[in-house]
C-alpha cells in the first residue's frame, strides 16, 4: 500500500504540472473554475491592465485586503445576484450568512441595491453589509483544518478533500507511571520478564472529506503501518524485536453543524465517530496491545466541537469520547476520552501556522475480562502544525500539511515506553463540485 500511495502522489504532481498549460481559468486563491461560478465571480483589473477573476465575493475581498484596499486597482467589479450584470464592488450591497453557499465561505453575495438584497434575505436569511463592512468580515482563509483536533466548521456542499501522507511515531523513554526510569530502576521495581526499550509506528495514510450538505460532512481515514516493538530480556539482556505490518481500522466521522453565526466566524457542531475492524487483531499480541493494528470490533463515539474566528486567528475545541467494544476474541480496548484545543494563525490566504493541545485518557484494556495493567493511560500532547497552499489547479487547490508533536505529560499505567514524538506530512487536494 505504501508504494501505491507514493505512486499516486507522484502521478498527481505530474498531472498538475502537465495541466498548467491548458488549464481552464481558475480562481488564484481556491482554484475553482471561473466558468462554473459566473453568477458570483468578481473581475479585478490592475493598474497595469492585467485582469484577474475570482470565484466569488469572499476571495475578491481577500485579494483587495491583501493589496491594501480597492484603490490599489484600476477597477473591481462583481456580479449582481439578481440581474447578473457587472457592478462596481465598492457601490454594491452585500449579504453574508444566508442559507446559500454559492462559492466560498463566508458566503458573501453581491447585489446592485438594497431592494434586491432585502428581497433575498426574506427568503434566505443573512445580514446586509457595505463594502467596508464586508472587508472586515473576511479572514485570509475561509477556514482552517486542525491536525489532532476536529473542526466545527463544515465544508460547503459538494466540497471534497483527499489527502495522501505519511506518519511516524516513536516511543523510547522507559517509564513507570508518569516517571522516566533507568533499566536498573525498572528491574528492581518489577518482575516483568522483558524490559520495554522502543516502540515505533510508521507508514502511509489516506484520508478524505466530503460536504454532503452545507451543514453535514463525512470524513474517512486509514493507514498502512509498520509497527516494531523492541524489548530486552530480563534473564540475559538479549534483544527481542517483534513486528506487525498492515492496514489499520477505518475511522469514520460524521459532523453536523448545529449553529453558526451570520458571519461564519462562530460554529458549534456535533460529531459521530465509528471505527470499522479493517485492521488485524492478532491474538499473539494480547500482552503487547501497542502492536495491534486493529481492535477487532466496531466501535462508536461522539463529540462536541466548537470553532471561533477572530481576525487572522482560528480557535478550535473538541470534547469527545470513543467506546471500544469487546471483540470476538474476548479482548476489550479501553475507552478514550479526549479534550483538545487548536490555535491557528493565517498571515495570508496561502499559509497557516498553529499550535494544538490535546489531552486524552484511555482506560485499561481487558483480556478475557481481566484488566491489562500496562495499558491505557493519560497523555497531553503539544503539536506544532503548518499548512501551505502552494498551487491552484484542476478546479481546486493543492496544499502541503505537516505536524510535529511532543508530550507535555504522560502516565503509562504501570510501566511501558513514553512518547518521543509524533509527526505527519500530507499532500492534500481540495475541490468543490458545482451544483
Amino acid at each position: 500500500m505504501g508504494k501505491k500511495i507514493g505512486m499516486v502522489m507522484a502521478a498527481a504532481l505530474m498531472l498538475v504540472s502537465a495541466a498548467q498549460a491548458g488549464e481552464r481559468e481558475g480562481c488564484r486563491l481556491c482554484g475553482m473554475y471561473i466558468d462554473q461560478y459566473q453568477s458570483t465571480s468578481a473581475i479585478i483589473t490592475g493598474k497595469d491592465g492585467r485582469v484577474e477573476k475570482t470565484c466569488g465575493g469572499a476571495d475578491m475581498l481577500r485579494l483587495v485586503s491583501d493589496a491594501g484596499g480597492v484603490e490599489a486597482f484600476a477597477s473591481v467589479l462583481v456580479h449582481d445576484w439578481v440581474s447578473g450584470k457587472e457592478i462596481a464592488a465598492e457601490g454594491a450591497v452585500y449579504v453574508i450568512g444566508s442559507d446559500l453557499v454559492p462559492d466560498m465561505i463566508p458566503n458573501i453575495i453581491a447585489f446592485a441595491d438594497q431592494e434586491g438584497a432585502k428581497k433575498f434575505m426574506v427568503e434566505h436569511g443573512g445580514k446586509e453589509l457595505t463594502f467596508s463592512q464586508a472587508l472586515l468580515a473576511i479572514s485570509p482563509m475561509g477556514m482552517t483544518m486542525p491536525n489532532r483536533v476536529n473542526s466545527a466548521v463544515p465544508p460547503p456542499k459538494g466540497s471534497v478533500s483527499v489527502g495522501a501522507g505519511y506518519m511516524s511515531m516513536v516511543k523510547d523513554d522507559l517509564m513507570m507511571g508518569s516517571d522516566k526510569v533507568s533499566t536498573a530502576q525498572f528491574l528492581a521495581a518489577t518482575t516483568a520478564p522483558m524490559v520495554p526499550a522502543k516502540m515505533e509506528a510508521s507508514g502511509p495514510m489516506l484520508m478524505g472529506n466530503y460536504g454532503i450538505t452545507d451543514r453535514l460532512s463525512v470524513t474517512a481515514k486509514i493507514s498502512d503501518l509498520d509497527k516494531i516493538m523492541t524489548s530486552n530480556m530480563r534473564m540475559d539482556g538479549s534483544e527481542k524485536v517483534t513486528k506487525h505490518k498492515g492496514i489499520t481500522d477505518l475511522d469514520l466521522k460524521l459532523g453536523y453543524n448545529l449553529w453558526r453565526d451570520d458571519y461564519y466566524s462562530k460554529f458549534i457542531s456535533v460529531m459521530g465517530n465509528m471505527t470499522l475492524p479493517t485492521g488485524d487483531f492478532d491474538t499473539n499480541f494480547r500482552t503487547q496491545p501497542g502492536l495491534q493494528l486493529g481492535t477487532g470490533s466496531v466501535n462508536l463515539g461522539a463529540g462536541l466541537l466548537g470553532s471561533l474566528r477572530f481576525g487572522d486567528f482560528w480557535l478550535h475545541g473538541e470534547l469527545s469520547h470513543l467506546i471500544n467494544r469487546e471483540n470476538g476474541d474476548d479482548y476489550d480496548f479501553g475507552d478514550v476520552t479526549k479534550l483538545g484545543a487548536a490555535l491557528h494563525y493565517t498571515p495570508n490566504y496561502d499559509l497557516m501556522l498553529g499550535l494544538e493541545l490535546d489531552a486524552t485518557e484511555t482506560g485499561k484494556n481487558e483480556n478475557f475480562g481481566v484488566k491489562v495493567q500496562n495499558s491505557g493511560g493519560r497523555s497531553i500532547l503539544l503539536t506544532g502544525v503548518a499548512s501551505w497552499r502552494f498551487l491552484s489547479a484542476l478546479g481546486g487547490n493543492f496544499s502541503l500539511n505537516g505536524s510535529y508533536g511532543l508530550p507535555l505529560y504522560e502516565d503509562v499505567n504501570l510501566y511501558g515506553v513514553g512518547t518521543d514524538y509524533v509527526a505527519t506530512a500530507m499532500l492534500n487536494f481540495k475541490h468543490r463540485f458545482n451544483y
